[in-house]
């Protein structure tokens, strides 16, 4: 009795968290899906590559595990991530006598294994400084990952040919030649880079002349810059220096409008354009080049957002672990669709330690799974996103949707999907439900299956629920179970009859929320045995004779 109380009592305490922010009843909308289809698709650059935090931490069993887990659900094809010729990677040493560098490629063999035992390639970054060759002593991180240029750029393009040359030994030419490398991680920024911008041009010379040394068919690209930048700079440097490039990549973060304009002062973004804006930017500088056909590759992103200029921060930001995750992801990823080749999500999992690893079930770690293998609301939004496969349906309303409400739409054979998000801004006060009545033409007039999926509190976000757990550090198996238990989103399953050649559904959703929708008609229906019904009258009666 004691637990039936408790789960109540629980449950209670859910329905008060979901009432604390009241939000505000917005009008009810008609939207209408359009019977044609776009002849269009949805191209998932978010699936092309996933990011764990560095090379070390794929040595490790649990995220290993992780990897697998999200792998079978999202179908990845890239994975990056830093630090393969950190120090703990072994990768080169110098003989004391001879001076010599000595080159190990043993751990890098049994991570570049994993990743490809799971269906995943390795989108490679090049980096850190081994203390071999590195000029200083400058680090980054818990790890200690040294971010200073080589005292000598020859013995960095012989790394970088030694490496290169050992994976396609190992690997094939062929495997290997579908493989990115990119040079170096953010290096606009002296915490990851201690040398000017012209130095990280002498680096990324050197390292993309040593590989195409080899095979010219491998591709290398950067500048792997934070926020967007350098990418027309690295373009003009290489068509003026001759120097190959294949693509460029850069990373971009929601709270990056507070550190380019605290407090949204000056900002010409309206309230949440940002993130999006960047990504237009860079496909328009590209467009615009000398080489406009060169991929794009945001090869770091994720939810961290600010309300304000003082709440930024790297370390401890609730918005990568709770509900509001889910919806910032359903958006972009779907308006953002047709600009990039990659949108590697930062980073997969809670095991990650570029500041130690994390101990409590949740931390603001940036993970879309956290140290249990319990998925955010992140991950969920990637899984409904998943979904999404066949061609785009036309959508129009009654009246224009309020910003940051949307929805997207899609038709497989005789399957409708909708996914519908209706995200909350941190830097707004207050947020409306997002109310609306749908019409959907199907085809056939047998009767459909509806199922709905929702994520939210409690229901496909757990964070909310360790919160009122008091922020346990070390779980009970049971609140543990309960954590999985609320991860999970809401399902639900209803018999309709289209009437016109057309069913009609309501939504209302919270902010925050997000919902997938499958409307599929309903198979033919038979017995689970293949048995003539008339043996099992036999058996009825032979098997039920008293002795």
């Amino acid at each position: 009795m004691k637990k039936y109380i408790t789960a109540f009592l629980f449950s209670v305490c859910l329905l008060q968290l979901n009432a604390q922010k009241q939000p505000t009843i917005s009008q009810n909308i008609a939207i209408t899906l359009s019977e044609i289809e776009t002849g269009r698709k949805l191209n998932m650059p978010w699936r092309n590559t996933i990011a764990v935090g560095r090379a070390h931490n794929l040595l490790r069993a649990d995220l290993q595990e992780h990897l697998t887990a999200a792998q079978k659900v999202m179908g990845y094809r890239y994975c990056r991530f830093h630090a393969i010729f950190d120090d703990e990677m072994d990768v080169v040493r110098r003989d004391k006598k001879s001076g010599q560098l000595i080159f190990n490629w043993h751990q890098v063999d049994k991570v570049y294994d994993a990743l490809l035992k799971i269906g995943i390639r390795p989108f490679v970054e090049l980096n850190p400084m081994p203390k071999a060759l590195a000029s200083g002593s400058q680090t980054m991180f818990f790890y200690k990952m040294n971010v200073t240029p080589p005292q000598s750029y020859n013995e960095w393009s012989l790394l970088v040919t030694q490496f290169v040359e050992h994976l396609i030994q190992r690997y094939g030419q062929d495997e290997v030649r579908q493989w990115y490398f990119e040079v170096w991680n953010e290096p606009n920024l002296s915490a990851f880079w201690s040398g000017t911008k012209e130095d990280y041009w002498k680096l990324y010379a050197a390292s993309a002349r040593a590989i195409k040394n080899i095979d010219s068919k491998l591709r290398v690209g950067g500048p792997a810059t934070a926020g967007g930048a350098w990418i027309k700079d690295i373009i003009d440097y290489c068509s003026k220096e001759k120097v190959p490039l294949d693509f460029v990549s850069t990373h971009s973060y929601p709270q990056d409008e507070q550190i380019g304009y605290p407090d949204r002062k000056n900002s010409p973004f309206k309230v949440g354009e940002y993130f999006g804006a960047r990504f237009k930017e860079v496909h328009a500088i590209v467009k615009n080049s000398s080489m406009p056909n060169l991929e794009i590759h945001w090869t770091e992103w994720n939810t961290q957002s600010a309300a304000n200029a003082k709440s930024v921060t790297w370390g401890d930001n609730i918005y990568v672990d709770n509900l509001y995750a889910a919806s910032f992801i359903a958006r972009n990823m779907v308006e953002l669709d047709t600009l990039a080749q990659s949108m590697a999500y930062w980073v997969v999992s809670d095991i990650f330690d570029e500041g130690g690893i994390p101990q409590s079930p949740f931390s603001c770690t940036y993970g879309m799974m956290t140290i249990h293998g319990i998925p955010k609301a992140s991950f969920n939004a990637f899984r409904f996103l998943r979904k999404m496969t066949g061609e785009l349906l036309e959508i129009k309303s009654s009246a224009s949707l309020p910003e940051g409400k949307g929805m997207v739409a899609t038709r497989e054979n005789k399957t409708t999907r909708i996914l519908i998000w209706n995200q909350n801004f941190v830097e707004l006060p207050s947020h409306s439900l997002f109310t609306a009545t749908i019409q959907i033409p199907v085809l056939g007039d047998t009767s459909f299956s509806l199922v709905k999926a929702t994520v939210g509190i409690g229901h496909g976000s757990a964070w909310e629920s360790w919160q009122l757990m008091g922020r346990p550090l070390n779980p009970s198996p049971t609140q543990l179970e309960l954590l999985r238990q609320h991860a999970e989103p809401l399902y639900s399953l209803s018999n309709i009859k289209p009437i016109n050649a057309a069913v009609q559904i309501s939504i209302n959703l919270k902010p925050g929320e997000i919902q997938y929708i499958e409307i599929a008609p309903n198979g033919q229906t038979t017995s689970t045995r293949f048995v003539n019904p008339e043996d099992f009258k036999i058996w009825d009666e032979g098997m039920s004779e008293r002795n």
